[in-house]
């Protein structure tokens, strides 16, 4: 049996920022007075005090202030890296032992199986972007998806439309340079081992 491997990726495409705070206060919680992990305490300690700096700017957010989310996203980057560090750590503590790292509160690899069509995104909606001009996109995680395929045109549809198409790795994606006044159709689809697509139900939206 080959060597379990350590997730390492803390990033907001694994987990939002409420999930981060909650999986680092839990990682903490089971690497405090752990005895396989005794020599982590002091990277445990500097954790402990950044989920303070983030739990606090995550506490600021209602307010909608540009400063507060630029210094949470900062902080979150911070908390980021000291887990992604310790995770590596773990790794090497436990060599690979799975009952090791879970004891810590981290999460394993697991060994990929033969996925076949995914499933069709839901919750897609579409909201004016951060400039004008464009819009942004989002929808809810499907599993095993690696990339997300997002098509869209002018609205209404017809068989002999033009769809555009883009893609990103996160679920949500910001479309730049569409025309003012005007709506636009968009359908998104989760993209994994399997050629097909099954796409969302198209959403129409106008373009502020």
């Amino acid at each position: 049996m080959g060597k379990a491997k350590v997730i390492v990726d803390y990033s907001s495409n694994r987990y939002s920022d409420l999930e981060l705070k909650n999986k680092g206060d839990n990682i903490v919680i089971c690497l405090t007075d752990n005895p396989k992990f005794a020599s982590m305490a002091p990277s445990v300690t500097l954790i402990k005090a950044q989920l303070v700096d983030y739990g606090n700017w995550l506490a600021l957010m209602p307010q909608g202030n540009r400063q507060v989310t630029i210094d949470k996203n900062n902080s979150r980057k911070l908390l980021e890296n000291m887990l992604s560090n310790a995770a590596l750590q773990v790794q090497e503590i436990s060599g690979g032992d799975e009952s090791i790292i879970v004891s810590g509160g981290f999460d394993v690899k697991r060994k990929p199986t033969p996925v076949g069509l995914l499933d069709c995104p839901e919750n897609v909606q579409a909201n004016p972007g951060p400039t004008r001009g464009s819009m942004e996109i989002s929808w809810d995680v499907v599993d095993n998806a690696y990339l997300y395929e997002v098509e869209y045109t002018e609205a209404p549809s017809t068989p002999e439309s033009k769809w555009l198409r883009t893609s990103t790795t996160k679920h949500r994606i910001v479309i730049d340079g569409l025309i003012r006044g005007k709506a636009y159709a968009y359908k998104v689809a989760g993209a994994g081992s399997d050629p097909g697509r099954v796409w969302s139900d198209e959403i129409i939206s106008y373009v502020m």
